[in-house]
């Protein structure tokens, strides 16, 4: 049953005299004090008038709940549902990372194998000034010192984009995050293979899991949603060309089954990828491609997010609690990670008090 509710005024307890603007549709009961306490963050998300929708997951004490609020698109009036369709972006980053887990498993590769072992083509000159090799394990930590992006996303030639990589050196190693490096990686999972990347998600990843609508290619889908700018613009679609680093799309159902797994980490395969390959937990450390830490509170949480230019996505987990949130938008600007992040928090917060 869908619920609208208009709420006008203050919510001090979580954004001080912010106001809410307009009318919130929303499919959250109101019935228990979890719901309430999700519904209080979430307005404070939906307050900015260019809010589009927003779906929330959360798993708590075994159970797990969804909400939903805002619309699909403007002036459609459509509330989003556990079966709309989003661009993750860099979250696909945490299923390259699981792809490679396996083939560690398998012993197809190995962390400290030059990259060019995987790669089609020759070349030459893709290593460090002193002549080291790129390691797999540089990419997978993003301290390759690989370009951010690659220049031209539309060339389907990789080879031409390696080829035009410059690197010095590399140390002292430092973090320096890299879509490219994690497109490559996505490569060459399929070269390994001999597969495509939705052919290795469904074998490794969404098969098992049961994911049914989680990939990179998709056509006829009825819940495939549009991105959005803070204008309220139609943001052109992910590329898939290169599709290791963020072009993966899925549904709040699926990817509640995804951090389930993640937060139970019930094989060998998974728990490698929450393993810290750089930096230190005081300072965030780094791991396949998690981003891993305590609060202020010395609460442990496994975190990664994404953007594409229409959509964010927002997984954090707190192990110690067995809890975790994942929170999907179809419209982005400069402050929505942030709000996503602190409405993650303000939720856990109120939880965590309960207990």
């Amino acid at each position: 049953m869908r619920f609208l509710l208009v709420l006008w005024g203050c919510f001090a307890a979580v954004c001080g005299d912010a106001q809410i603007q307009a009318p919130v549709t929303t499919d959250n009961p109101l019935k228990t004090s979890i719901d309430s306490i999700v519904h209080r963050a979430a307005l404070v998300y939906m307050q900015d008038s260019s809010r589009m929708g927003l779906s929330v997951g959360i798993l708590y004490r075994e159970h797990s709940y969804l909400y939903n609020y805002g619309q699909t698109g403007p002036g459609t009036g459509v509330l989003p549902s556990a079966r709309t369709l989003y661009e993750i972006g860099s979250i696909t980053k945490t299923f390259t990372a699981l792809l490679l887990a396996h083939a560690l498993e398998e012993k197809r590769i190995d962390l400290n194998d030059d990259i060019r072992k995987y790669l089609k083509g020759a070349y030459p000159d893709l290593h460090y000034a002193n002549g080291a090799p790129v390691r797999v394990v540089y990419l997978l930590a993003h301290i390759a010192r690989f370009p951010r992006i690659f220049s031209d996303s539309s060339d389907e030639d990789l080879e031409h984009k390696l080829q035009l990589v410059k690197l010095d050196s590399l140390r002292p190693y430092r973090y320096q995050y890299s879509n490219a490096g994690y497109q490559v990686l996505g490569e060459m999972m399929c070269t390994l293979y001999g597969k495509t990347y939705d052919e290795l998600l469904s074998q490794y990843i969404t098969g098992p899991l049961k994911m049914s609508t989680t990939r990179v290619n998709f056509s006829g889908y009825p819940y495939l949603i549009k991105g959005y700018d803070a204008q309220g613009k139609i943001m052109p679609d992910i590329s898939i060309v290169l599709p290791g680093a963020g072009s993966i799309r899925s549904t709040m159902s699926d990817m509640m089954k995804y951090m389930d797994y993640q937060l139970k980490e019930p094989d060998p395969v998974v728990r490698m990828t929450h393993h810290a390959l750089f930096g230190d937990v005081l300072n965030e450390e780094s791991a396949l491609p998690w981003a891993i830490g305590r609060t202020r509170d010395w609460d442990y949480y496994i975190r990664e997010d994404g953007g594409t230019k229409g959509y964010r996505s927002f997984m954090q987990m707190y192990p110690d609690y067995q809890t975790g949130f994942m929170l999907l938008t179809n419209q982005t600007d400069d402050n929505a990670g942030r709000k996503l992040y602190e409405m993650t928090t303000a939720i856990f917060n109120e939880l965590k008090a309960r207990r």
